[in-house]
């Protein structure tokens, strides 16, 4: 294995030390340059203001040079640059260039930066080890949920704050978000603005439509598992077979099996 793709599956591929450690480091800079936008909105002394400035430069430098090396590790890849996750992670960068800048279009990128967590979950690979499909399912249902007050909350603050008594910081649009997908509705936060009120809508309709799909195809997944007979096959090591199989679904060795009524 070269060095190249070596290091592709240390990033690709948490199923190692190293890759396990490039995850978890990278999960804690999101997440921590998340709760750093937040803070950021809050009043705080311009001391504190350059401080929590330098320390977003920063952490969008290790977003860069992570950038940089996946595009490296997949030979520059043009299918790669224009995937999803690639343009995600290129978008998390952007910032680095205006550092300090309060233009709106920037602020609203960093709202994006948390969606870099999806890779997180397209794996039943994890810092501690494997998990299994349903306990994978279960995640990404809180990864969406999470994703969907963050971004929206986010980006109804954007639109809301300047013109919006209601609105002085991030987390009232993260509460705002919450009571609205949870078809509370205290009514205390009402967004006045075109804008505000087009997110407030897709908000709700995509916790609508996304949140019961996924949480449909969880159930299904259980159903089907318990269906299952822990039964493992002799060659492949395949385990979970239907009731009535006689052989391996994967490699098609013959299993042996007691069947109910037999």
């Amino acid at each position: 294995m070269s060095r190249r793709e070596q290091i592709d599956r240390y990033l690709s591929e948490p199923d190692s030390v190293p890759g396990r450690v490039v995850e978890l480091v990278v999960g804690f800079l999101i997440l921590g340059i998340c709760g750093l936008f937040v803070w950021q909105s809050f009043p705080v002394s311009p001391k504190t203001e350059r401080i929590l400035s330098a320390v977003e430069w920063w952490v969008t430098l290790v977003f860069l040079l992570e950038y940089l090396l996946r595009l490296w590790a997949k030979g520059f890849s043009v299918q790669y640059i224009l995937s999803p996750m690639a343009i995600i992670d290129l978008l998390a960068c952007v910032p680095l260039l205006w550092p300090g800048s309060h233009m709106q279009f920037l602020r609203i990128l960093r709202v994006f930066r948390i969606l870099r967590l999806f890779r997180l979950v397209q794996s039943r690979n994890f810092f501690f080890g494997q998990i299994t499909a349903d306990h994978l399912m279960v995640l990404r249902i809180l990864f969406t949920v999470f994703c969907l007050v963050f971004i929206t909350g986010g980006l109804v603050f954007e639109a809301e704050h300047p013109e919006n008594p209601g609105f002085q910081t991030l987390f009232d649009g993260l509460y705002f978000a919450i009571v609205s997908l949870t078809t509370v509705g205290f009514g205390d936060l009402i967004p006045v603005s075109w804008e505000g009120r087009f997110l407030t809508m897709g908000m709700i309709l995509a916790g609508v439509l996304i949140i019961p799909w996924q949480l449909t195809t969880l159930a299904r997944q259980i159903v089907r598992h318990e269906t299952k007979r822990d039964i493992i096959c002799a060659r492949c090591g395949l385990q979970g077979h239907d009731p009535d199989a006689s052989h391996c679904k994967a490699c098609g060795v013959v299993i042996y099996q007691e069947y109910d009524g037999g």
